[in-house]
């Protein structure tokens, strides 16, 4: 019969963590373990010296390895901003398990070290200077696993910008004036996938012809205007 103890509990960083050491002795054969746990879960645990049960030796376990990734999860949020489903991709890559990464990445959000709406608004704030188009920018926030909910928030934080002037100004600053009808094609596309409408875009054009004096901009976007009204 197997016999499980606390053979000692010591502080250590300060006195920040409680480290514990248990001993599993089965008779002829015996390991030690050793968990490192925060001291508010040394308090809850009440952990003293001692034999313990199976189910209490399962939760100072559980307890240890939570504490484990919450420590590597703060120094991942350390490198930037995360949200809570893609802190989890990043705990699960460093093999810890599934369930204890949720736990992690939970308590690390009520703790107040990810807030996702936050989080998401500098993101968009971020993709807006890059002249990104709305479609785009929520695409870039579903793909940083944010929620519905911060998306939302993000995209409403957003409602001041001019995306019709800021699809303008992108074409103006970072695209060559189209010489046929395949980079004018090319330039359509371009645009699309900086996440702009059809709309956005013709819009957006005729700024641009209404605002340029000179004739450079003369027939330059004939095509889009025939391409937008035959589709």
């Amino acid at each position: 019969m197997m016999t499980i103890s606390v053979r000692s509990v010591s502080a250590q960083n300060g006195g920040s963590e409680a480290v514990v050491k248990i001993r599993l002795n089965s008779g002829d054969n015996f390991e030690d373990k050793i968990f490192v746990l925060s001291m508010q879960s040394y308090a809850e645990l009440r952990v003293e010296k001692g034999e313990i049960s199976e189910e209490r030796f399962d939760e100072l376990q559980r307890a240890a390895e939570i504490y484990s990734a919450l420590k590597r999860g703060m120094n991942i949020l350390g490198y930037g901003s995360c949200s809570e489903r893609n802190l989890v991709l990043k705990l699960r890559s460093k093999g810890i398990s599934r369930d204890i990464a949720q736990e992690a990445a939970k308590l690390l959000c009520a703790r107040g070290y990810i807030n996702e709406r936050e989080d998401a608004c500098r993101e968009a704030e971020r993709c807006v200077k890059k002249y990104w188009g709305a479609r785009r920018i929520e695409a870039q926030l579903y793909s940083k696993g944010y929620s519905s909910e911060a998306i939302d928030a993000a995209l409403d934080s957003l409602g001041n910008v001019d995306f019709v002037a800021l699809c303008s100004e992108l074409i103006s600053k970072r695209f060559a004036e189209p010489r046929d009808e395949t980079e004018k094609k090319r330039l359509f596309a371009s645009l699309m996938r900086y996440g702009y409408s059809s709309s956005q875009i013709k819009r957006a054009i005729e700024k641009i012809k209404s605002e340029d004096k000179t004739p450079l901009y003369e027939g330059r976007f004939d095509f889009f205007f025939y391409t937008i009204n035959n589709n």
